[in-house]
């Protein structure tokens, strides 16, 4: 039954003659409908009140929601800007660096040099060291 208006709603209710005709139908007066459809007016004022009342709400949280989903788009927002500025900080670093490591290349390759002479030192000295062994055996008999 679609929604009707009281008017509508009184021509629907049946009215009950002044005897009745059969046990099965059931009496209705004037009075009695009026009460009915005051009762049913109340009610479904109660219920689209009611049901209001919950899409409000739900609609609320929903907006409460978006909020804190906003907010909490805004922070993460902030850290990743600031994980940016620590990212590019390190870049800079880390170019200077490798300016600095670049200068050192030069020392490395002369100690590179010098460890390679050094081997030979001690290896010249390894054979002069069993050739003086072996003058000295050679005294000693």
């Amino acid at each position: 039954m679609l929604l009707m208006g009281f008017g509508e709603l009184r021509r629907e209710l049946p009215v009950a003659p002044l005897f009745r005709q059969t046990k099965e139908e059931p009496f209705y007066s004037l009075s009695m409908a009026d009460a009915q459809g005051d009762d049913l007016a109340e009610s479904l004022q109660s219920l689209f009140t009611n049901v209001s009342s919950m899409v409000k709400s739900e609609l609320q949280g929903t907006n409460n929601q978006m909020d804190l989903l906003e907010k909490m788009n805004v922070r993460v927002a902030a850290e990743y800007d600031d994980l940016g500025d620590v990212a590019a900080g390190l870049r800079v670093f880390a170019e200077q660096m490798k300016l600095k490591s670049g200068g050192f290349d030069e020392f490395v390759g002369q100690m590179d040099a010098i460890e390679k002479q050094v081997s030979e030192f001690e290896a010249v000295v390894s054979v002069l060291d069993r050739y003086v062994s072996v003058l000295e055996s050679n005294i000693r008999a």
